[in-house]
């Protein structure tokens, strides 16, 4: 029953063996959803939750020895890019189980795009951009799909994970994802001063780097320096983490993307099995759907979606794999997409085939024509695709609480 403000509380966490969540426990941090009659909250589950139980056992080792970095990272497109929903979860779920640093971010100004608000963002010289949505553009893409590119040695990069005031993102790790070549430029870090950072370097492969501070920083200052045939740095993006024992939150969205595009990364895997992901949730389907009823294949959807799945699987194996289906929405404001329904279908046939759960957020939304409710409700846009900055707030406070009931469950 839906009174005028549904609860669901989470418990601080307290060390001990066995320790769960309950809604009565003191000391517990309340998430209140305000009673929208346009959303369906009873459908707020994730189906098959105990598909999920390695993490769940993750979680677990964190409670029980705070010792455990838990990671999820979790994969979409423009309602993941912008961070609006990702980041209410990452900040819910490290209230619980601790900050394990900001995770992944791609400076998206660099290829003149939407980066979340919650990212401050400084640079110079000339940036090429390149995005695997599009087939005209033929380069390197790392994990998200992104890829920037400076010919300019005298460049320079400065990102601020600590806008938001609400969460502390200094880091003393970070998971360098660029091309890194004997031609492409050597990369320095310097102090606000402009002094360069004491820092360890350690190439992992063509696309990875670590680098590893001798103490905190709250923010990142990235300049290049040019060495005899040196002509390029090229930027896929990078993961700030801290070496204390918490979960940290990858948001890896790009506008536009849909299960395809995804598979023209092809530095995908290897990034990917770097990220050391516990749960992998997958949010797709809406640009895959983008077209009219003739031009839609089930068939083709679900084949591409399957080798994205596959691809998670061999970098992550161990981790737990959530899907999330697509959300109402019309195209060109003016006609519902009914192909929503068949990718919907599709998507649980692969749940089968790759022992994922599911959180059905579209069955939260209502279902179909669902869209103009929240955009009267002022949870979505007018362009009745996205969603408000409080529509996505919703839903990334739902996304935690339907995890988070699933792993309570356990302890009934």
């Amino acid at each position: 029953m839906i009174t005028r403000f549904t609860k669901w509380f989470v418990l601080i966490l307290i060390a001990g063996v066995n320790t769960s969540f309950t809604k009565t426990s003191s000391g517990v941090l309340p998430i209140y959803f305000p009673d929208y009659e346009a959303v369906n909250y009873t459908e707020n589950v994730v189906v098959n939750s105990e598909r999920l139980n390695l993490f769940y056992e993750s979680l677990d080792r964190y409670v029980n020895q705070k010792q455990e970095k838990v990671v999820v990272t979790h994969i979409g497109d423009s309602h993941i890019q912008a961070d609006f929903l990702t980041h209410t979860a990452r900040k819910l779920f490290q209230k619980t189980f601790g900050n394990g640093g900001r995770g992944f971010v791609f400076p998206f100004r660099l290829i003149r795009s939407n980066s979340p608000l919650n990212l401050g963002l400084n640079y110079t010289g000339s940036w090429e951009s390149c995005r695997s949505i599009s087939y005209r553009d033929n380069c390197n893409f790392g994990i998200c799909g992104a890829t920037a590119t400076t010919f300019d040695s005298a460049a320079y990069l400065r990102i601020n994970p600590n806008t938001d005031g609400d969460m502390n993102y200094e880091f003393d790790r970070l998971k360098l994802f660029s091309y890194h070549t004997p031609l492409s430029f050597d990369v320095n870090l310097l102090h606000a001063d402009s002094s360069v950072l004491d820092f360890d370097y350690q190439p992992i492969s063509t696309s990875i780097s670590e680098i590893y501070f001798t103490e905190m920083q709250d923010s990142l200052w990235m300049t290049f320096e040019k060495c005899e045939e040196q002509g390029y740095f090229q930027l896929f993006g990078m993961s700030l983490e801290n070496s204390n024992p918490g979960l940290v939150y990858n948001a890896i969205g790009l506008n536009g993307a849909y299960a395809k595009s995804y598979l023209r990364n092809n530095f995908f895997e290897e990034q990917m099995e770097a990220l050391e992901s516990d749960l992998v949730i997958v949010s797709l389907g809406t640009n895959d759907t983008y077209m009219s009823e003739k031009l839609f294949c089930k068939a083709c959807f679900k084949d591409s979606y399957s080798e994205l799945l596959g691809r998670i699987r061999r970098s992550s194996p161990t981790a737990s794999i959530l899907l999330v289906t697509p959300g109402d929405f019309y195209i060109r404001r003016r006609y519902h997409n009914n192909n929503i329904k068949e990718a919907i279908e599709a998507i649980y046939e692969l749940a089968e085939s790759y022992d994922a759960a599911i959180w059905d957020f579209n069955k939260v939304m209502g279902g179909s024509y669902s869209i103009k409710k929240w955009r009267d409700a002022g949870l979505a846009r007018a362009d009745l695709i996205h969603f408000s900055e409080e529509g996505y707030v919703l839903q990334g406070k739902m996304l935690y609480g339907s995890i988070m009931e699933g792993y309570e469950k356990r302890f009934d």
